[in-house]
């Protein structure tokens, strides 16, 4: 009968542990989704010129899943170590070291052009199980273990969202706008440091008759993104963040005039989504 007891008992804390983790893990995230928010443009601006805009908004977009789901995953367990175990720091550390790899994992896949859901998934499914094994390793409470597989569901949930994230139809197009010469009153930029870009920017597949032969280049999976986005900012345009079209540092309206064929252009960056 006191074995039945006692059996029951480490179901009940078992269970209990485990919902902690599910209820503790959506919570955490829930809060900083949004408040980890603000890291997207910067991270955005910081490797804007040597990524280009759609890159950079997955990277973006990644760092700051992964900033979330880390939290999600070691406030709920910390705090059932804190309550269950004696590893808190050994822990802590664990989950620093954790997100660092994920961090650096990210970023170099971004500048190889390998970063994207797959990529990502797979990360973050190695690290899990590495970190599964480091706490049977380290000693960590049942409790703590325990909330961290309660917590994994959520982290896959979030690993969804990101992957819904990055396949929706957000991106950015280089434009050039037909204008009259009776319009420029400067020096046209033409191009020539880019030639790639401009070829692809003013061939016949990108400028529509229809739209009075404006020109468009979707810069999004664009082989000379990079390229693209230098000779824009050289020329003092900067695509628009896509996940905040509003930010004051980036203006929606800059532009340039290009010459192309005797033809002026006006040349802008525009950032779309659905």
């Amino acid at each position: 009968m006191n074995f039945d007891h006692l059996s029951l008992d480490r179901v009940v804390r078992t269970a209990g542990y485990g919902l902690f983790g599910v209820v503790g893990a959506i919570v955490v995230a829930l809060v900083f989704a949004r408040g980890l928010s603000p890291l997207q443009p910067v991270i955005y601006d910081a490797f804007y010129l040597v990524l280009g805009p759609w890159s950079s908004t997955e990277l973006a977009s990644v760092l700051h899943i992964t900033a979330v789901g880390v939290l999600a995953v070691t406030a709920p367990v910390l705090v059932a170590e804190y309550t269950a175990g004696d590893r808190l720091r050994t822990l802590a550390v664990g989950a620093t070291v954790a997100f660092a790899v994920l961090v650096v994992v990210s970023v170099l896949a971004a500048f190889v052009d390998v970063l994207g859901f797959p990529t990502v998934a797979v990360a973050v499914a190695l690290v899990a199980a590495a970190a599964t094994a480091g706490l049977r390793r380290v000693g960590a409470s049942r409790g703590a273990t325990v909330t961290f597989a309660g917590s994994l569901p959520v982290l896959a949930l979030l690993l969804v969202l990101l992957g819904v994230g990055l396949g929706w139809g957000g991106g950015y197009d280089v434009v050039a706008e037909p204008i009259d010469a009776s319009a420029v009153d400067g020096p046209a930029a033409d191009f020539a440091d880019a030639p790639a870009v401009r070829d692809d920017l003013f061939s016949a597949d990108a400028c529509d008759p229809a739209d009075d032969g404006t020109c468009r280049l979707s810069l999004r999976s664009y082989e000379h993104e990079r390229q693209a986005a230098r000779v824009l900012a050289a020329n003092g345009v900067r695509c628009p963040f896509v996940n905040t079209p509003r930010n004051p540092v980036y203006d929606p309206d800059a532009s340039f005039v290009a010459e192309h064929d005797d033809q002026y252009y006006r040349v802008t960056c525009e950032a779309y989504g659905d």
